[in-house]
């Protein structure tokens, strides 16, 4: 798992990302605490920006994490099968190597 680097200023604070080669991004806003993903990949690496909330439940591989609270970065290698479970209020991006494919969700 990956870190961000904050700018942080009077103004604002950024986090900041710039590693890896992208074509999708996607937002989820959990309104209840739902599971997000479930599945791997074969074609896609992704990286998840868990920007605000907490990760009820994180499961990366074989790597299984509670209550972890925002901001954190996880990072998806295709292969590799990720399920989170966001606590409601909760804001998660995530970028992807290939767009959304229904047939590249293997559960």
């Amino acid at each position: 798992m990956k870190n961000f680097i904050k700018h942080d200023d009077k103004r604002r604070t950024l986090y900041d990302y710039a590693q890896g080669n992208f074509k999708s991004a996607k937002v989820v806003v959990a309104k209840e605490a739902i599971p997000v993903g479930d599945h791997y990949h074969k074609k896609k690496d992704e990286i998840f920006f868990l920007l605000q909330g907490n990760f009820i439940e994180l499961i990366v591989g074989e790597d299984v994490r509670r209550n972890v609270p925002a901001p954190f970065v996880v990072v998806v290698n295709r292969g590799i099968y990720h399920k989170f479970i966001l606590e409601p209020g909760s804001i998660l991006c995530g970028v992807a190597t290939e767009e959304f494919d229904i047939n590249d969700e293997i559960k």
